[in-house]
Formats: structure tokens, sequence, C-alpha cells
């Protein structure tokens, strides 16, 4: 967070509100992202309060502020995030109701205990080689070649367009190399390694990407970031192969991550396959929620 507050970007403004108690202790934290080159209605909220200082106004007041930012920006829709248990509903879910605000979409957190055994992987690359014959993956750490960095970035500007959004009202990011670049460079600056697999058409198009990756301060975790197949290369089983050969990259370069985790929505049927196959486990609902102002 640190490094998003202090080395502001072109296509991002983050900023960060507290609420204190009246000893001037910090209880709770408001945070507020803006995307200045798409999605140009929204503004994204996260509200914490610590759980003992819970129902006494400070969310409610963090809210208001969180919207006067947004008018702030010209921004006429705000977005949330709220975690629940598989089994229950967490404190988040009244608040937001009690907001106005309503669900867009839901996402199923899913975790994968690392490392897997390298031979599973090679059976599941071998069982979808066929399919995939002529197409080649590459992968790479941290720094897209060159050579790939223009393709990348187009494919990478489809996502929101191809990956499901239910209700939430969102555009196409628009992504180019120098986008590409400046998040690369944000990556790094924040303490994350990356690592990227990307499928290489007949026709020398890239036909999809899977990303992941891990805080290096944190040797436990880490975090699968977008996995995309171009429609047009559809049916190829390129999914489950890009995810298990940057499983694979992961793993042959750091051992130190205990726990992979996924977010995917109820509606990805193909890639919620995909995860199953490699064995993740269901631990948590997100829902994403949205109010028009």
């Amino acid at each position: 967070m640190r490094i998003s507050l202090t080395q502001p970007t072109p296509y991002w403004t983050h900023e960060l509100w507290a609420a204190r108690d009246e000893t001037g202790r910090m209880v709770g934290v408001l945070f507020v992202d803006v995307p200045l080159k798409d999605n140009l209605s929204l503004v994204s909220m996260e509200i914490d309060v610590l759980p003992e200082h819970r129902r006494r106004g400070y969310a409610t007041a963090l809210a208001a502020v969180g919207e006067a930012r947004a008018a702030h920006h010209g921004r006429t829709i705000v977005q949330a995030m709220v975690h629940n248990p598989l089994d229950g509903s967490a404190p988040g879910q009244s608040f937001a109701r009690a907001q106005g605000m309503t669900v867009g979409i839901v996402d199923m957190h899913r975790i994968l205990q690392l490392p897997l055994d390298e031979a599973f992987l090679a059976s599941l690359a071998a069982e979808v080689a066929d399919h995939h014959r002529d197409y080649r993956l590459v992968s790479w750490q941290n720094r897209c070649p060159d050579d790939l960095v223009d393709a990348y970035a187009a494919l990478e500007s489809t996502f929101n367009n191809e990956a499901p959004m239910g209700d939430l009202t969102m555009e196409a990011e628009v992504f180019d190399a120098a986008r590409i670049r400046a998040r690369e460079e944000h990556t790094l600056a924040q303490g994350k390694h990356s690592w990227v697999t990307a499928a290489i058409a007949p026709d020398g198009t890239l036909a999809g990407h899977t990303a992941l990756f891990r805080p290096t301060h944190d040797s436990i975790n880490a975090f699968q970031s977008g996995t995309l197949v171009a429609p047009a290369h559809r049916g190829h089983r390129l999914g489950l192969a890009l995810k298990v050969a940057n499983h694979l990259e992961l793993q042959r370069t750091h051992t130190e991550p205990r726990v992979l985790h996924t977010w995917n929505a109820e509606q990805n049927t193909a890639m919620n396959a995909v995860n199953a196959r490699l064995g993740y486990r269901p631990v948590e609902l997100t829902e994403e929620w949205q109010r028009k102002l």
C-alpha cells in the first residue's frame, strides 16, 4: 500500500483515510482506488474497522468519506467487496446492504496446497497435450519479453469483456505496452515476484495467458492473477495447460509458498473445472457489491 500511495501512476489514484477514537488511536481505515484511463464512472472502496470498535459508527463515517471522494473525482458508482464464510455471512454484508449497495457478482475463493507433486502436474500436461500440439507455451518472470509485450497488452485489454462480471458495471481496461511496463515496475516496487505463461498460436498470435505472484515478504502465500484464453483459441485445453506450466515454473524457482489463492465467479464454469482438476478447494465467498450515487 505504501508504494501505491507514494509512487502514483498515470493509471490509478489511491487514497488512504483513517478513523481515530477519542484517544487518537487509529481504529479504522478507508482505501479508495480511482481508475484514471478507463472505467471513469467507478471508484472502489475498502473499509476495515478493528473488531472491538465496530458498531460505533466508524464504518459509516468512512463510507461517507468514500462517497465524498467519489463525488470529488466525478464518479457515480461505488464498488466494494465483502468476504463471507462458506457457512454464513459476515458483518460487512449487512453493512453494505444498509449503505444501499447490491451484489453484482459472487466469487468463490479457493486455495491450493503447495507444492504439487511434479508427476501429477506432468500427467495433467500429458492429458491435454494432444489438444494444443500446434501451440507453443512460453514463460517469463516479472517482465514480458519485448517481442510479446504488444500482443500481451492487447489480450489484457479484452479481459473484462471475457471474464464473467454478473451485474457489475465494468468496462474493459485499456492496455498498451507502456501500461504493461508500468504495472510490472509497480509490482516489483511492491515487493512482488510474478510468473506468467502464455500460449503462442500457430500463426504467431498470443492465444492465452495466466499469471500469478507472491509477495517476497510472505513465505506462505502466493496469488493467482488472471487467466484468459482468447475466444478463437478455446477448445484446445489451453486453460489447464497454461496453469500447469505456470505452477511448475513457480515451484521450480521459488519453493517457499505453501498456499496458492484464486478467486473465480460461480458462472466461470470452465475455469472452475480447471481449478478442480488441479485440486483447489473452496474456503470463502467474496461478494462484489456496488451502488449508484
